[in-house]
């Protein structure tokens, strides 16, 4: 004969069951978290892809990635160096209002310079909720797996949410992508990977690749966040030798002809296509956000023959200009229609917000960013028409100075701290940056210059310190 506990808790097993099928349409059965993957390259450009115009660099697997989602044309990093848009992307904020606004530990001001810099934030409060702990809480199994950049031991990726942490640490690149990754004592030797496995010839995107996916077979049955910052396609510019052979083979095309950095770029495509593939084979990519962008434009200042080319855009990283801020953005979703080529303005600080709105999570508090959500199901714009970044900082030697930029609408102001300047340029017909309209916009100027003003005050910006 049963107890009559046992019937009370059968009773109220079956009385759960039906109310958590009653919320749901007939002969339909609730669709279980999505997954997220978010692969972040370092100093990956605008037009690095084949898919946004490259004609030099080979990236098959992105571009079957662009097919099925939505490509982004005008997708900005919230700065125009790594740590910034890293903490936006994790937080949902704007660096000005983290006071995080430059790479993690910085240059300084050059002893000529007009300004000093602030005493800024070097590494990610950890008053901050960030987009791990977020989804932490709501069952998530949380990894870090690459570079992180945003401080030391004590605000580690293991301090901000992530379960697992592989290879994140302080540096912001390799002593080398080769392994061991750097001899050991070496300031920039990746830490930990190269004593837990490894071989002479692995390479370390590879690697960090083969990471990702033992994460994903480990994870496959509860939601999961895989946060993939690859070290590459930062210097050291090193690629394996058949890749750089293959790629110094072909014909430079629109200032892009390094080989070297091609291998390199080869080999997150073929990471991107490993991780794809697995999400195939483990029958989770209908069930999985996949997100591809980079941290600021691409590097131009270095390599013989440079790095790479950003043009027509102009610039590249850690300059104001376009070639510096714009970067690629992929967004695939699970029920959403791929194939389709976003135009609308977006800005790093959206991922926070779009990410709990994909998964159906509770908003975020106090976030600068939007949810991307409505833009992925076809609508045309946002409730917002205006943009800002921020660097009191110097950056290159002082090749770059401290800056500020608002965009409003097409137009694009930059204020120039050290020569007292302010820039503007319309972007829907002068995406080059070549025309400066301060002079004969001079309205349009004075508008944007006090709405930028404005935006420094809201977010409690620091300003580079007069000597």
């Amino acid at each position: 004969m049963r107890s009559t506990h046992a019937i009370g808790v059968a009773i109220l097993c079956v009385l759960a069951f039906r109310s958590g099928a009653s919320d749901l349409p007939s002969g339909t059965t609730q669709r279980p978290k999505p997954n997220i993957v978010f692969i972040l390259v370092d100093d990956m450009g605008w037009k690095d892809v084949g898919c946004y115009g490259s004609r030099y660099y080979q990236t098959p697997n992105i571009d079957r990635l662009a097919k099925t989602s939505a490509r982004f044309t005008q997708a900005y990093a919230a700065a125009a160096v790594c740590s910034p848009t890293r903490a936006s992307i994790l937080t949902g904020k704007y660096p000005a209002r983290l006071h995080l606004t430059d790479w993690i530990s910085g240059e300084g001001a050059p002893k000529n310079s007009k300004f000093t810099i602030p005493k800024w934030q070097q590494s990610l409060p950890l008053s901050e909720t960030t987009l791990p702990e977020a989804l932490k809480r709501q069952g998530y199994a949380t990894a870090s797996i690459g570079k992180w950049h945003l401080g030391g031991p004590d605000s580690s990726p293991e301090k901000h949410g992530f379960d697992l942490n592989i290879a994140g640490g302080h540096i912001g690149h390799p002593a080398s992508f080769f392994w061991p990754y750097g001899a050991p004592g070496n300031s920039h030797r990746v830490p930990g990977i190269a004593e837990t496995g490894g071989q002479k010839g692995e390479f370390l995107t590879d690697r960090l690749t083969d990471e990702a996916l033992r994460f994903m077979d480990s994870s496959r049955d509860k939601p999961f966040f895989l946060y993939l910052p690859f070290y590459a396609v930062h210097a050291p510019l090193m690629g394996k030798p058949e890749l750089v052979s293959e790629a110094g083979e072909r014909t430079p095309s629109g200032g892009q002809g390094n080989p070297r950095y091609a291998a390199m770029v080869k080999s997150v495509d073929d990471g991107v296509g490993r991780i794809l593939e697995r999400l195939d084979r483990l029958g989770l990519a209908d069930n999985t956000v996949v997100i591809f962008t980079s941290d600021n434009g691409g590097a131009v200042h270095f390599g013989k023959p440079p790095a790479t080319s950003n043009a027509p855009l102009r610039l590249g990283k850690g300059f104001a200009y376009e070639g510096g801020l714009r970067v690629p953005l992929i967004i695939r979703a699970p029920g959403l229609t791929g194939g389709q080529t976003v135009n609308t303005p977006v800005i790093s600080n959206d991922f926070y917000p779009t990410l709990l709105d994909l998964c159906k999570l509770p908003k975020a508090d106090s976030v600068d960013g939007l949810s991307l959500v409505p833009l992925l199901k076809g609508a045309k714009a946002l409730k917002r028409d205006e943009l800002f970044w921020h660097y009191p900082h110097y950056w290159n030697g002082g090749v770059v100075s401290p800056y500020s930029i608002a965009r409003v609408g097409d137009y694009k102001l930059i204020r120039f701290y050290e020569s007292g300047t302010e820039e503007l340029y319309n972007l829907a017909s002068d995406g080059s940056e070549r025309h400066d309209l301060a002079n004969a916009k001079a309205d349009v100027r004075k508008k944007l210059s006090a709405r930028l003003d404005l935006w420094l005050k809201e977010v409690g910006a620091q300003m580079p310190v007069p000597r």
